[in-house]
């Protein structure tokens, strides 16, 4: 079933305002005359699919031959490594699966 993109926008909304405004949830609830559970269904909601919005993720990586022929350095956060030709790939593939295991 297709969420309706109105009622989102409705919650977002609800949502938005009761972290500016400063009211605990139940009585941005009393005030607004909306259902505790269903404010939370939609804090929870909205609330997770900002945080995957946020994750770090893989980008597409573009190599020139002028970078391959001296290695790269790939920056995740604060961690640097650095590929040199000649790298092993399966031991590379193993340390950025534990980095990303990590962040």
């Amino acid at each position: 079933m297709r969420e309706n993109p109105e009622k989102r926008n409705h919650w977002q909304r609800h949502v938005e305002a009761l972290k500016a405004g400063g009211l605990t949830r139940r009585a941005y609830c009393e005030k607004n005359q909306i259902k505790l559970s269903t404010l939370d269904y939609w804090c929870q909601k909205l609330g997770h699919e900002e945080k995957q919005r946020n994750e770090i993720g893989w980008v597409p990586l573009q190599i020139s031959e002028e970078v391959s022929s001296s290695g790269i350095d790939l920056r995740i956060g604060r961690i640097i490594v650095t590929v040199k030709p000649g790298f092993d790939p399966a031991l590379l593939t193993e340390l950025l699966r534990t980095i990303g295991a990590l962040c």
